[in-house]
């Protein structure tokens, strides 16, 4: 009897060592996000280094690239990489819930707000002032694509590869509106002489951004918010986006 029990004993220890060695050995040492905006955007400069600091605090080294919006929606969501840089807090409800493997973590990134820009004054105080004109967007921009879907006919929304792509056309009277953020469009105009005639007719709304991770790491989501929250609480976040602020003040974006 007494022998059965010290057998059982040490076979449990071997499965337990196993265990344990599998699990270090799937240690995450290495993580990258992709995003659907040039790493030296606004958005995306403020966030890679706060996420680099708070995987760095969890032992772990962080990479960000750069893909098309959708194209990175489709990497990130079936692990190709590991998680999305920069995305709204209502993601899953915008986009029906079509990527239910990228989790949110759970510390708000930054807040940019969305604008409205023409080649001359309109009136813009609901979204119902639109009507009548042809509206562009960047594509991947979940939330906007549901916003004018609910007001406009599709004939009159014309979805732009990127930012620059919609200002060239309304620039080219190809378009009469472009709903895009506020403060890239400015960088946009600011940086193009072929943009001069275009003017920001409103800011509209605040719109919230976190960054999302794969699944597969979900046992990372509270730590990395737990870690940004902390960031937000010693001055280092602060200190990462007064930085990239005062760079924005100085140069353009292209």
């Amino acid at each position: 009897m007494k022998s059965t029990s010290t057998l059982k004993l040490c076979t449990f220890c071997l499965v337990l060592t196993f265990s344990l060695t599998s699990l270090s050995s799937r240690a995450v040492e290495y993580i990258t996000f992709t995003g659907g905006q040039p790493l030296h955007h606004y958005q995306p400069s403020i966030i890679v280094p706060i996420l680099t600091e708070a995987f760095k605090r969890n032992g772990i080294r962080f990479k960000a690239v750069h893909h098309p919006s959708l194209r990175s929606l489709a990497y990130s969501s079936t692990g190709v990489f590991d998680g999305e840089l920069h995305r709204v807090y209502d993601f899953h409800k915008v986009s029906g819930g079509k990527y239910p493997d990228l989790i949110r973590i759970e510390s708000e990134m930054l807040t940019i707000w969305q604008a409205v820009f023409a080649t001359k004054e309109i009136k813009f105080e609901t979204w119902d002032d639109l009507k009548g004109y042809r509206v562009a967007y960047k594509m991947g921009r979940k939330n906007m694509e549901k916003i004018l879907h609910q007001f406009l006919p599709k004939e009159q929304i014309v979805i732009a590869n990127n930012d620059t792509h919609a200002f060239k056309m309304l620039a080219q009277g190809l378009i009469d509106v472009v709903v895009s953020e506020s403060r890239l469009g400015d960088d946009l105009l600011e940086g193009r002489r072929d943009f001069s005639k275009i003017i920001k007719i409103q800011r509209i709304h605040p719109v919230r951004i976190y960054s999302y991770i794969h699944n597969e790491h979900r046992q990372l989501a509270a730590k990395l918010a737990a870690t940004i929250e902390q960031m937000k609480k010693d001055g280092s976040y602060d200190k990462i986006v007064g930085v990239v602020n005062n760079a924005f003040k100085k140069v353009s974006v292209p």
